[in-house]
């Protein structure tokens, strides 16, 4: 039993596949305990020790959307962090422990049958991409952009409604699980790729609220470089400079403040210390493509289908 997917024997068909969101919490004993949600939304207790390696008759794909979480898998043990994306595959040894601090972690899990996967193959005309995704040792990890696993997040979810007949449902994931291969295995970069180390680490931190509200100059004392420098090596690993980095984090957490609170709009801006609300809507709007009232709307209308 794969208690953040789905059970060994159990069957999504026709559909499938399964979407579901988890939300883990740790102790530091007792048992296991869940309470679960509308639209396949699950709140876990886990004991710091976690889940025991197993494997699976299935494929997974777990986007961490918030938190860490110590991933165990083949033998060996690796840090996860926000916004990246673990490809699981049915052979791996895999489970979960709590990070050191033993903090909440939010991840989202796509569970998916091997004959969903074929069909992949098949579109793509092009068994190339699969030589990634099987050859290394660890399951493949990628870092996506904050938006893009916003919205990868809220497209998935969407699917589990039950207002979309099957046939249509089973469309979309398939365009999804299509979309993010291209992106990560066509595309992408497996993260720690190149990256400096010390850029890794400061990215990281400067994805905490309290280091990415006061922004380039907390930035520039959390790495001790000038401002010249970082912008040379975000513009050279990340193609994107500091402040772009940095307004990304911003709106991204601006998104989950609009979806998952009821806070003004205005006092969200003022809290991210945005210098103007004008300001606040122009960024919002080039990231997401709409304004944070009208995606306020939409994740509203989402979580009541």
């Amino acid at each position: 039993m794969d208690v953040f997917g789905k059970t060994r024997k159990e069957k999504s068909a026709p559909l499938g596949a399964e979407v579901s969101f988890h939300r883990i919490s740790w102790q530091n004993s007792g048992r296991m305990s869940t309470v679960s949600a509308p639209g396949n939304i699950h709140y876990h207790n886990v004991p710091r020790g976690g889940l025991k390696p197993e494997t699976r008759d299935f494929s997974q794909i777990v986007f961490i959307l918030s938190g860490h979480i110590i991933e165990d898998a083949n033998g060996e043990k690796r840090p996860l962090s926000p916004n990246t994306a673990v490809f699981i595959r049915p052979d791996d040894i895999h489970g979960w422990e709590a990070p050191p601090k033993m903090e909440t972690c939010e991840m989202l899990v796509f569970s998916f049958e091997l004959e969903l996967f074929l069909t992949l193959s098949e579109y793509f005309e092009d068994d190339s991409f699969l030589q990634r995704y099987t050859e290394s040792v660890l399951p493949p990890v990628f870092r996506l952009d904050g938006r893009e696993i916003n919205d990868l997040s809220v497209k998935l979810l969407s699917i589990n409604s039950a207002k979309i007949p099957i046939s249509v449902s089973r469309v979309k994931l398939k365009l999804a699980l299509a979309e993010l291969f291209v992106s990560c295995f066509l595309d992408g970069e497996l993260t720690g790729d190149f990256m400096p180390e010390w850029l890794n680490q400061l990215c990281e931190l400067m994805r905490k609220e309290e280091n990415f509200v006061p922004g380039l100059k907390r930035m520039q004392q959390l790495s001790g470089y000038t401002p010249e420098y970082l912008c040379k090596a975000f513009r050279k690993y990340l193609n994107k400079t500091p402040t772009e980095f940095i307004n990304e984090l911003r709106i991204n957490f601006a998104a989950r403040l609009l979806s998952d609170t009821e806070l003004p709009i205005g006092e969200i801006a003022y809290r991210l210390n945005f210098q103007s609300l004008s300001r606040f809507y122009h960024l919002f709007n080039r990231i997401y493509h709409m304004s944070p009232a009208k995606y306020r709307l939409k994740s509203m209308g989402l979580k009541y289908l």
